[in-house]
């Protein structure tokens, strides 16, 4: 009726409740104790939907690199795709007199996957076939 996810939780808070037991329902549900008592104050004060899991979307922290700074990478990372951080550091500086360090070059590769030679050049034929 509501999911496998909250009628596992369900399932749990029911068997504590039937045990009298949270300690034994825990152990026999494969949960904390925590994650039940958490579960029936969720279900308690919320209703059955609230015990559904929800994801945070990708979270921008206020020192992270600017977007427009991280397109000007992507872009000359696909157009150059053999060139590691280090160099792509030195000529985004040179070209676009941007300073970013070479681990700041490394960070958006790694949030783009795009952190090895390998999958630059996969990306910058993948780019092509789109245009």
């Amino acid at each position: 009726m509501y999911g496998l996810e909250i009628q596992k939780k369900m399932n749990a808070i029911e068997l504590a409740e039937k045990l009298g037991n949270v300690a034994e329902a825990a152990r026999i549900s494969g949960c904390s104790r925590e994650t039940i008592y958490r579960n029936k104050h969720i279900l308690k004060e919320k209703g059955p939907l609230a015990l559904k899991r929800t994801f945070r979307s990708d979270i921008i922290h206020k020192n992270r690199t600017a977007k427009n700074i991280e397109d000007i990478v992507i872009t000359f990372s696909i157009k150059n795709p053999r060139l590691g951080q280090a160099q792509l550091s030195a000529h985004i500086k040179s070209h676009y007199d941007i300073e970013l360090s070479p681990s700041g070059v490394r960070q958006i590769w790694l949030r783009e996957k795009m952190n090895t030679t390998a999958l630059r050049i996969q990306k910058a034929k993948s780019s092509l076939t789109v245009l």
